[in-house]
């Protein structure tokens, strides 16, 4: 039975329940996870803050990807848990066809997303609905409007369900955390993600305010490798109203063909690395402001354009300007840095990293800041393209250390009895470069279901 907010329709929803299997929060992961147990018998049960499922994966463009095998992974994220990253890679395929056999709508297949991986565009509204629709159908229980606050927590260490503020305590033989990182919270950014982490912009559901890693931790859980890293894109500044429907086309993902410059006019970042990297590493640079500059040819062929399939061929640098940003266009090098200098980048430092590059990519030996990207792209054809850009957070790396199977581990690695976390919630697949966000949640959403419901019918024999 789906509850909406504020109202019990008759189901008591003040008193104590029982369930098999709990669920805290119902986005992407959470419902892969309360869905497959559902498909398996389990009584359900899923709290969810906000007054409606999704999260962050309902703001998505709904590209579903992963790497599309373990060297791949291993290459494009050398630091991630690499038990995580052979499960994602491991379960990708049947993923997708497990989607597909719901009548989702599934794209073709796209290869070379977000550098190495391999992906298809997924009807997201269409899978949270049809979750929705089968915990309802195995008689499972979503309570919205009911965050969960405290794990209840047996004096032997084992995990036994939560209680929600203001409502219910829900008994249950096993939890499974996924209330979408940390990202909303600045207190929490600032201690994990270090200098102008309050600076970021929101690209996501702000109601993942890190409730998942704050009760994992009470109930004695360990954090994952790259507590200090994240996901976004470089946003153009300022923008008055960020609203969910700009979240897209806003975001700058062609950064790698262009020359990505701080306030002092200096590069600090081989560009080419991607758009989520160059993001994360503008952040700890002064004011964690920055300047996009490229020429006609990377505009016509890469700004103007579609990164995924879906998304649209829209001028990025127009629809930034029209949003408020500070843009600018000049025929001439000179004219450029004279108006991008009106922003408070330094003039000669600008002039100076512009003509540098420029000759390093004709292959003269000069002193660079940051590594020349692999085809590097000067500026060259008129007219010369600016947008100043600052660093957007859409999903946290780091979070509560977990098995392959989504069991939640404490300081000395030991599982903690009963409790389990998927989606960002289990952290550490990504550490600095970004091995997927949608099917990852899915992926580890349906994972720690089936290892939740093993546990449990092994304590019942």
């Amino acid at each position: 039975m789906t509850i909406d907010p504020g109202s019990d329709n008759g189901t008591g929803i003040g008193a104590d329940i029982n369930a098999d299997i709990l669920v805290i929060g119902a986005g992407m992961a959470g419902l892969a996870a309360a869905a497959a147990a559902s498909e398996a018998g389990a009584r359900v049960v899923v709290l969810e803050k906000a007054a409606q499922a999704g999260g962050s994966a309902a703001m998505s463009v709904g590209m579903f990807w992963a790497p599309p095998d373990f060297e791949a992974f291993r290459r494009r994220v050398p630091l991630g848990d690499p038990a995580l990253g052979r499960a994602v890679v491991d379960d990708y395929p049947a993923a997708v066809e497990r989607i597909r056999s719901f009548g989702i709508r599934v794209g073709p297949q796209v290869d070379g997303v977000m550098t190495i991986g391999i992906g298809h565009s997924i009807d997201v509204p269409a899978l949270l609905d049809r979750e929705l629709a089968d915990i309802e159908h195995g008689g499972g229980r979503v309570l919205f409007g009911m965050p969960a606050r405290r794990l209840l927590v047996g004096a032997d260490g084992t995990v036994r369900g939560a209680q929600a503020r203001g409502g219910p305590v829900v008994r249950a033989t096993a939890t499974i955390i996924a209330t979408g990182g940390f990202q909303g919270d600045p207190e929490l950014r600032t201690r994990y993600l270090g200098v102008n982490a309050d600076r970021l912009v929101l690209r996501a559901n702000p109601g993942s305010v890190g409730d998942g890693l704050r009760m994992g931790r009470a109930a004695g859980a360990a954090t994952s490798r790259g507590m200090a890293s994240f996901s976004g894109h470089l946003l153009p500044n300022p923008v008055a109203h960020l609203t969910p429907d700009r979240f897209s086309p806003l975001a700058q993902y062609h950064s790698r063909h262009c020359l990505l410059v701080n306030l002092l006019g200096r590069r600090f970042c081989d560009e080419s690395a991607g758009d989520e990297v160059a993001n994360q590493l503008l952040l700890a640079q002064p004011e964690a402001r920055g300047v996009l500059l490229c020429d006609e040819a990377v505009h016509t062929g890469y700004v103007v354009g579609e990164p995924f399939p879906g998304l649209g061929t829209i001028d990025r640098f127009e629809y930034a300007a029209e949003a408020g940003a500070r843009y600018a266009r000049a025929d001439t090098v000179a004219g450029l840095v004279a108006a991008v200098a009106r922003w408070g980048v330094d003039a000669a430092g600008l002039r100076q990293t512009i003509a540098g590059y420029a000759a390093a990519a004709a292959g003269q030996a000069v002193p660079l800041d940051a590594p020349l990207p692999a085809v590097p792209r000067p500026l060259v054809q008129p007219p010369l393209h600016a947008l100043e850009v600052v660093p957007a957070i859409t999903f946290t790396y780091g979070g509560l250390r977990t098995d392959a199977d989504g069991r939640v581990l404490d300081h000395d690695g030991a599982a903690i009895p009963g409790l389990w976390a998927a989606g960002v919630d289990a952290g550490g697949l990504s550490n600095h470069t970004y091995a997927g966000g949608l099917a990852p949640a899915y992926i580890t959403g349906v994972r720690a279901a089936a290892a939740a419901i093993s546990a449990m019918r092994l304590s019942r024999t």
